[in-house]
């Protein structure tokens, strides 16, 4: 045997195992490096999530000129160092980037210890394309606009008649009504007939092993209106969405309504009628909602008059006054009307409607 060989060949199997191990172990430092930056890349984008959500609630639903500063707040305390924030879309969207120095290893030994990890996100404060929480009462869009462009808010009250009987309404929408629908006398309309307003029943589209509904019966009953009237729908509505409803209810919901006196709550706003689907409501309808709203509840109105208009040739008022049970409101001018379960695609909020806030980066 060739000892000499032997002792070169250990020798050799010595200094590779040597720099296998080198190599081997900087490979293990380089993954602790990695690791280390991918750990804080997560706590970064969970910084720079929570900064655009805070700032864009802020925007929405609190002081717009505090936004920034929410936004700075909110990424700090989730362990941002340097945090930078923008506003876009119109100011309605906050952009944060959220950084903070990761520590090296292997690097630190080539002079880099350390190496800034950012994060990016965007929330955005916006009309909202779904939501929870609602009343059942729909109103038509043309005429919700209508309400908009002629500054029913803050106060400005309009009236929902409540019936049922398409024979007994004013019909105030129609240009040959023989009522006097222009209640204050200023040249508006002021009441919402049966033509531009309907019920709804939210139990056939409710899931309720997501949102249990107390209220949900079948059928569309007056108790069951009167629930959500009461209670708020918890259904949760992702517009467009064609919903089963009623013209009207055949009895009062007075107590309900006058127990939301002064809340803001959230109404559905429908396009058109008969839309595909079904409508468990005895004689009922379907509404094709795209949209909604934001009423503040004024009261009940148990015995209210529409006058008749003057003939106009004689001047006189030939028939008695319209007769009926109405709804007083006037639409939120304030951002106020809020959803636990709503998102939002990114439109700027309009006045009388529910925002909502969400992630769009």
């Amino acid at each position: 045997m060739n000892i000499r060989r032997v002792m070169e060949q250990q020798g050799q199997t010595l200094i590779i195992v040597a720099v296998a191990l080198t190599v081997l172990l900087m490979f293990v430092a380089l993954a602790i490096d990695v690791g280390n930056m991918y750990q804080v890349r997560r706590q970064m984008q969970n910084a720079a999530d929570a900064g655009a959500l805070a700032g864009a609630r802020e925007l929405c639903f609190g002081d717009p000129s505090q936004a920034e500063a929410r936004a700075i707040e909110y990424a700090r305390m989730n362990g941002a160092e340097d945090v930078q924030v923008t506003f876009t879309n119109g100011g309605w969207t906050v952009e944060v980037v959220a950084g903070e120095s990761a520590d090296m290893y292997v690097a630190d030994i080539m002079g880099i210890p350390t190496v800034d990890v950012p994060a990016e996100a965007a929330a955005t404060c916006g009309e909202a394309v779904s939501a929870c929480g609602l009343w059942p009462i729909a109103f038509k869009l043309s005429t919700w606009q209508y309400l908009l462009d002629n500054g029913y808010g803050c106060g400005d009250r309009f009236f929902v008649w409540t019936g049922d009987n398409l024979n007994d309404s004013p019909r105030c929408w129609d240009p040959n009504t023989i009522y006097d629908c222009d209640v204050d006398d200023d040249g508006k309309i002021d009441f919402v007939d049966i033509v531009s307003r309907g019920w709804l029943d939210f139990s056939d589209i409710t899931d309720v092993t997501l949102y249990p509904d107390a209220c949900a019966k079948s059928g569309c009953g007056e108790s069951e209106l009167a629930c959500w009237i009461e209670d708020d729908s918890p259904a949760k509505i992702i517009v467009p969405s064609c919903i089963p409803g009623l013209q009207g209810v055949k009895a009062g919901v007075k107590d309900e309504v006058n127990s939301r006196i002064n809340d803001l709550v959230g109404v559905p706003l429908f396009e058109s009628r008969g839309c595909s689907g079904t409508s468990s409501c005895p004689g009922g309808d379907t509404y094709y909602v795209t949209g909604f709203g934001c009423i503040r509840v004024e009261g009940w109105i148990h015995n209210f008059e529409l006058p008749q208009k003057p003939d106009p040739v004689t001047g006189k008022i030939k028939q008695p006054p319209w007769k009926g049970h109405v709804i007083a409101a006037s639409i939120n001018c304030r951002p106020g009307c809020t959803t636990d379960c709503g998102e939002t695609g990114g439109t700027p909020p309009e006045m009388g409607g529910i925002r909502a806030v969400s992630l769009v980066k």
